[in-house]
């Protein structure tokens, strides 16, 4: 809610604003996709897109985007989203400790930290594919994804998170489909050396506006 001084200078309220902010960068998104495809080089690019839009800490509250519902956990916001679910922008609240085994997007996907630590470990898959449901994978790399820093997906990138440090991590999550779209993800037990097909997150909120 805008204070009485902001209401008398005319102060644009913290959803409309972000509505517009984050409008213009996925025109940016959209422009530079158009023009490179889907590649990493484009994806370096969005990348800076996305942590210009994520250092805009004052338009992601938190007390607008927390933790709510059956899941305190894990809440997931949608932002933007083009027609066809292309595009789809969302923030993701996740409390210390929250984890995902490792998995693929099967559409590209950029990570941008506005608050926390949200460690990512990237996989590389180890065994052929040609036996169903046996899936094999082992660290290639880590990053820590903080305030000013994000990580790039390729579809076929295999990485698992776990949310690190004291508070919930608050981070942005792009796509180039929406996780109504992410219905082949692929989740590996990298215990048993074996994968499964997940289905698109069901619970995805609305941007709250400023309630």
């Amino acid at each position: 809610m805008q204070t009485t001084a902001e209401i008398k200078a005319g102060a644009k309220p913290v959803a409309a604003e972000r509505r517009a902010t984050v409008a213009d960068a996925i025109a940016q998104v959209r422009a530079i996709e158009a023009e490179k495809g889907v590649t990493r080089e484009a994806l370096e690019d969005i990348k800076q897109v996305m942590v210009g839009l994520a250092q805009r800490r004052e338009l992601f509250p938190r007390t607008t985007f927390k933790a709510r519902g059956p899941r305190p956990d894990d809440r997931i916001y949608r932002l933007s989203e083009d027609e066809g679910h292309r595009f789809a922008l969302y923030i993701n609240c996740g409390e210390p400790g929250t984890k995902t085994p490792p998995h693929d997007h099967t559409t590209w996907a950029v990570i941008a930290g506005i608050d926390g630590e949200e460690h990512q470990w990237i996989y590389r898959r180890t065994d052929d594919g040609s036996q169903p449901g046996v899936g094999t994978v082992e660290v290639d790399h880590e990053f820590t994804v903080t305030p000013g820093k994000a990580i790039a997906f390729m579809p076929d990138d295999i990485h698992a998170i776990n949310v690190r440090g004291d508070v919930p991590a608050l981070h942005l999550h792009l796509y180039g489909s929406g996780f109504e779209k992410m219905t082949g993800r692929v989740a590996y037990d990298v215990n048993a050396g074996t994968y499964k097909i997940f289905p698109g997150y069901p619970e995805v909120m609305d941007d709250p506006g400023d309630g």
